[in-house]
């Protein structure tokens, strides 16, 4: 279970991190804008997950420290 979490966050992480760069690039922030971006998002932290997994299978999946 502990792996399940550990994916739920950084799949979590990365969609925060990439919606809130979404907001700060456009222009003209609108609830439109909001859902494209978040949509956007979560598309891509599924690909970059997916991108992880694939080039390292055997890597260890983060448990959200940096350090």
């Amino acid at each position: 279970m502990a792996v399940r979490g550990a994916a739920v966050a950084e799949l979590a992480g990365c969609w925060a991190a990439l919606t809130g760069l979404w907001v700060v690039l456009i222009s003209a922030v609108d609830a439109l804008e909001w859902g494209v971006g978040a949509a956007a998002a979560l598309l891509a932290a599924f690909a970059a997950r997916a991108a992880r997994r694939a080039a390292r299978p055997d890597a260890p999946v983060p448990d959200g420290r940096f350090w």
